[in-house]
């Protein structure tokens, strides 16, 4: 399995956060953007980004996604998922940061269903489960929404879709034995509120 880790919640400034994680073999930096609308509250404006080794998996939890893509585009981007619950034109969003270069994702808040999906699975590349309400760092994984992985695994399987599944919220070396069929973990706090990243980073990967 994968992992990416989130920078949302850390003992460490920015710049020191991303130099301990270019030291990690973990294989994606998570970078969630909030807006103070779609979510409470607000991420601050990036500076280091660049100083990153990593590729940047960045899930938008705002109110008008478009907006935010042509910056982030611009930088070593493997993903851009969007929120499936925002208002806007998802179809044309999530073809617009194709057209771009860029895999494209929906994220699914813990009560909506795979069956909502239904009508995106095939322009698909990535597709994040949240066990956890989002907007907020260092939350207890919830146990309902992780029935969607196997639902989702058995669709792939089925359709012969091309989706990579990602688990985001509460993961540590205690819930990753419930994750084991997702593709890829974003795990924030459990490494970046540690005073060794590859230490953590290893628990995850027995």
């Amino acid at each position: 399995m994968k992992l990416a880790v989130s920078i949302l919640s850390s003992n460490y400034d920015e710049e020191e956060t991303i130099q301990r994680l270019n030291a990690t073999d973990a294989e994606y930096l998570h970078l969630d953007i909030m807006d103070g609308h779609f979510v409470m509250d607000k991420t601050p404006e990036r500076e280091f980004l660049h100083l990153s080794n990593k590729p940047l998996d960045v899930h938008l939890m705002v109110s008008n996604p478009f907006s935010y893509i042509s910056k982030y585009a611009a930088m070593h981007v493997d993903c851009i998922t969007i929120s499936f619950e925002t208002d806007d034109d998802k179809r044309g969003i999530l073809g617009y940061i194709r057209s771009r270069g860029i895999k494209c994702g929906l994220a699914i808040k813990p009560e909506t269903t795979v069956c909502e999906l239904q009508d995106y699975l095939e322009m698909l590349d990535e597709i994040v489960v949240m066990t956890v309400e989002p907007g907020k760092g260092g939350q207890k994984m919830l146990d309902g929404p992780l029935d969607k992985i196997s639902e989702l695994v058995r669709l792939r399987e089925e359709k012969g879709y091309n989706y990579k599944i990602v688990v985001d919220g509460g993961v540590n070396e205690e819930t990753i034995e419930k994750v084991k069929e997702a593709d890829m973990a974003v795990v924030g706090s459990y490494v970046c509120k540690s005073e060794d990243f590859q230490a953590q980073i290893d628990k995850l990967r027995l």
